[in-house]
């Protein structure tokens, strides 16, 4: 597969991971009329929290030519505290300072990770 190509499909997997956690992080609590989101417990949601956007920030990294970690770091964080923020506003549900915290874990672990692999994989010993 083609450098360019690859970075399209990893680009077109953070959009689908990006949705993903909108979805996620504005379908209406257990427990409302319509659509529910399950009841994780807060270790199981907390942890889906930290793999999901490390996994996003992973496919970030990874999407770009000139991989930008501070930048990507930065810009999910805004996008993870923005969704938190929206969850009170367009949803019954609240902004919870533990799931910001998971989040920038993932985009810490996340962002580390793709740029380790870019990096090896652009200079190959």
């Amino acid at each position: 597969m083609a450098a360019g190509a690859g970075r399209r499909a990893w680009a077109g997997a953070a959009i689908v991971l990006a949705l993903l956690a909108a979805v996620a992080a504005l379908l209406p609590p257990r427990g409302t009329p319509g659509v529910e989101v399950a009841d994780l417990g807060e270790v199981r949601a907390l942890i889906l929290h930290f793999a999901g956007y490390a996994a996003l920030a992973l496919c970030a990294i990874l999407a770009q030519a000139r991989p930008r970690a501070v930048l990507t770091a930065v810009g999910l964080m805004a996008y993870a505290t923005a969704l938190e923020v929206l969850q009170g506003v367009l949803s019954e549900r609240s902004f919870q300072a533990q799931d910001l915290v998971a989040n920038a874990a993932g985009v810490i672990v996340g962002v580390a990770v793709g740029s380790l692999i870019e990096r090896r994989t652009r200079n190959p010993r």
